[in-house]
């Protein structure tokens, strides 16, 4: 079971759209941190994250955003969520919700956890062995230069 010193409190989310790498949801502690969680998304999912930033403003509300209208209304309280582990090359995130004095932990898609944790803004957090490390411009260029002298 990990503590929570295994994890990161994540203070910024981007989105990244490319036509040819697909959807990207990208979380880091702050703007400049080097260190960043990565995930790929469907058209759905980026929606609903890019709603929650501000970005786009759909003319019916997104599914989660019933489910959230119908959970607070029963008086669940959104505590945090957590991207927890990778098996199998999924990752796995938690939701925790205080419901009538207990905290009940829920099983969840991560692009899902993020959206309801921006709509109801509460703190996200991964797990420290899912991040990566940005790649100064020396190891690029050292990169670049053993592509280049690799023969196919």
């Amino acid at each position: 079971m990990e503590s929570n010193n295994d994890f990161v409190e994540i203070g910024e989310v981007f989105i990244k759209t490319d036509r040819i790498q697909g959807n990207m949801v990208i979380l880091k502690r702050t703007e400049e941190d080097t260190e960043y969680f990565l995930m790929f998304v469907g058209d759905a999912e980026i929606t609903a994250i890019a709603k929650e930033k501000g970005l786009v403003e759909p003319k019916r509300p997104l599914t989660h955003d019933l489910y959230l209208s119908i959970l607070k209304r029963m008086g669940a309280v959104f505590e945090k969520m957590e991207i927890s582990e990778m098996r199998e090359n999924t990752f796995y995130a938690r939701i925790f919700v205080l419901i009538n004095g207990e905290v009940a932990i829920f099983d969840s898609r991560p692009s899902d956890a993020v959206a309801l944790a921006l709509h109801e803004r509460c703190p996200i957090f991964v797990n420290k062995k899912l991040l990566r490390r940005e790649l100064t411009p020396e190891e690029v260029q050292e990169f670049e230069m053993i592509v280049k002298t690799v023969r196919f």
